[in-house]
């Protein structure tokens, strides 16, 4: 139900470490649609900040918080990521910053 909705280009920004400490990012593009509402969620620490905007998108590999979501050329940072309740298992809800 939710791919009928999803019309946003969002980039992924994955950011993977070498063994010796290296930073190397790899880029991967998937459908989703961003709801530009501003929300009071927790992040990982537990502390309530304000979300910009909830991303719902597909992705069929696991989501971190140490991504990055790029959205017309500007980059997010994940506050908190929520695992779609719907019965795929690629549908995530993730809040940005």
């Amino acid at each position: 139900m939710i791919r009928a909705y999803c019309v946003d280009t969002i980039t992924i920004r994955r950011i993977t470490r070498g063994a010796w400490s290296e930073p190397s990012a790899s880029s991967i593009a998937v459908k989703g649609y961003v709801d530009w509402k501003t929300k009071l969620v927790r992040n990982i620490k537990g502390e309530q900040v304000v979300a910009m905007a909830t991303v719902y998108l597909i992705y069929d590999g696991l989501l971190t918080h140490e991504d990055r979501l790029v959205i017309d050329g500007i980059d997010h940072g994940i506050i908190n990521i929520v695992v779609g309740k719907d019965f795929s298992k690629n549908h995530y809800e993730a809040y940005i910053q």
